[in-house]
């Protein structure tokens, strides 16, 4: 039988707007906080962040309000204002807070290995013919497939340049969910299985590096087999990921939030898809279902992950999602990612509301609760969050997520089973990127410019650590590794992948 070729696991794709400088590559399409909707926010803030550090996080507090203004009166922030202020913040411009996305379509594939990688040009016809070829490539591209694409120009050089590079290996095959169960890649990317039906949540697909254990991978889309259709709960890059989505089928259904207008806190999904060739996008209203298969699949309010947990300084500026609730003929699941609470409601609200259909078997939920004070968002990836902050709460600790005890509660308000704790990080290639802390026995350090990964109980604790949070009667806590699946409660590895880190020690 002819040999089947699939991406190299160390191998990853971006979808760019333009890779003239090594800081593009980083810039993906998509994600609404470190794409190229907010980079001239970004770059008026590094006044702010350089002056926050040679002060020190304690005298800048002090001096919060004074440095905002003082950043508010530089040449490149300035630019960015209508010249009006509100909410004591200097006003920005309509342009700036909600840009034309068909002023910044996709015009580039990045496609990357280790410290290499090679970009591809693609004119809009042919992003169809990119996306074809890449999801072709996930699930193994055959010899005859192979000759089809090499007679398009686009196609042929992204092959040639992939066979030159030694970028392929031998497709060995998906592993399949059992049915009624979870397959958890990491951070939030999880498959569902029941019914005969998969529904896919927030893929995002990261590539294994020189420095992660030989035995021990990640989870592609290769190894998941056919996907009936995906939801994507929010459009920060870890969850809206069009590299990773690039290998799944154009046709595949896709549930996106209902984003009325591209901004800078929340990317169009549904436009961006449609600019790669994607057919078919949904994008339900809150409280709306769809059918997919034997499966029921229902879009509720994502509240939480804000610039703060009160009024912001423009009342239509939010980071729009949508949570989901997944229902099958054997098991249910709700998926909050990084949800919590805002100025116009709360998850509690939502839990009530999902269980108008019975209990909830298991949450999928946030736990990292990621209390920080505004005046530090340049150092981090939320710093355009920093425009809709008013003078007043530049220094008081937000909760902009869910931490352990609210996600408890979540469970046991949508009477679940069992809370897995997720969407912060999880294995080797999500810690690489500054994402959740590191086991003892990782052999290797983050990439420059990343965090140093160690456990911040208010921003990134080990999800073993929600254990302690639980009282008599809660459900019960299931800690997944990538690549493990889950069924009736009990978490199995999958054929190949196989937890190699040492257990986080009691303390």
């Amino acid at each position: 039988m002819p040999e089947r070729l699939t991406f190299r696991r160390d191998v990853s794709l971006a979808v760019l707007t333009r890779a003239a400088t090594a800081r593009d590559h980083h810039e993906d399409l998509g994600c609404s906080i470190l794409g190229p909707a907010s980079r001239a926010v970004r770059d008026a803030h590094r006044s702010l962040s350089r002056e926050v550090r040679r002060l020190g996080e304690a005298k800048a507090a002090r001096q919060a309000a004074a440095l905002v203004r003082r950043l508010e009166r530089t040449p490149a922030y300035a630019r960015l204002g209508t010249g009006r202020h509100r909410a004591g913040r200097l006003e920005l411009k309509p342009s700036v807070l909600f840009p034309d996305p068909e002023k910044t379509p996709p015009r580039v594939l990045h496609v990357r290995r280790g410290a290499t990688g090679f970009d591809l040009d693609v004119a809009p016809p042919d992003w169809p013919a990119v996306a074809d070829c890449c999801a072709a490539l996930a699930r193994g591209l055959g010899t005859s497939e192979r000759r089809l694409f090499l007679r398009r120009p686009v196609t042929a050089t992204l092959l040639t340049e992939l066979g030159g590079a030694g970028w392929f290996e031998p497709h060995d095959g998906a592993r399949p969910v059992p049915p009624g169960g979870f397959a958890f890649v990491g951070h939030h990317t999880t498959l569902l299985s029941d019914g005969g039906a998969t529904v896919l949540v927030d893929p995002y697909f990261r590539p294994m590096a020189e420095v992660d254990l030989p035995g021990y991978a990640p989870m592609h889309a290769r190894d998941l087999g056919p996907v009936d259709a995906v939801c994507i709960t929010h459009s920060h890059g870890d969850h809206f990921h069009l590299g990773s989505l690039l290998t799944l089928p154009r046709d595949t259904r896709v549930f996106v939030p209902p984003v009325a207008r591209e901004s800078l806190f929340s990317t169009d999904c549904a436009r961006r898809l449609e600019q790669l060739g994607f057919t078919n996008v949904e994008a339900p209203s809150w409280f709306g279902s769809r059918k997919v298969g034997a499966l029921s699949v229902h879009a509720l309010p994502f509240y939480g992950e804000q610039p703060t947990d009160g009024p912001g300084v423009y009342d239509d500026l939010f980071n729009v999602g949508s949570t989901w609730v997944v229902r099958g003929p054997t098991t249910s699941a709700a998926f909050f990612a990084d949800a919590g609470h805002d100025v116009r409601g709360s998850m509690r609200e939502v839990c009530d509301f999902a269980t108008r259909g019975g209990p909830v078997d298991v949450l999928f939920c946030g736990v990292r609760g990621f209390r920080l004070r505004p005046l530090l968002f340049g150092f981090t990836t939320l710093d355009a969050f920093l425009v809709n902050v008013p003078p007043g709460a530049l220094t008081t600790p937000q909760r902009l997520m869910a931490g352990p005890a609210e996600a408890l509660e979540y469970a046991r308000r949508l009477g679940a089973r069992w809370l897995v704790p997720c969407a912060d990080g999880g294995a080797p290639w999500y810690w690489r990127e500054g994402m959740g802390p590191k086991y003892p026995g990782y052999p290797g350090e983050p990439v420059e410019g990343a965090s140093r990964l160690d456990e911040n109980p208010d921003a990134d604790p080990y999800p073993e650590r929600v254990a302690a949070f639980r009282h008599e009667g809660d459900p019960e806590v299931v800690v997944l590794r990538p690549g493990e699946v889950l069924r009736d409660g009990r978490a199995r590895a999958a054929p190949g992948f196989h937890w190699p880190f040492a257990a986080l020690a009691r303390r």
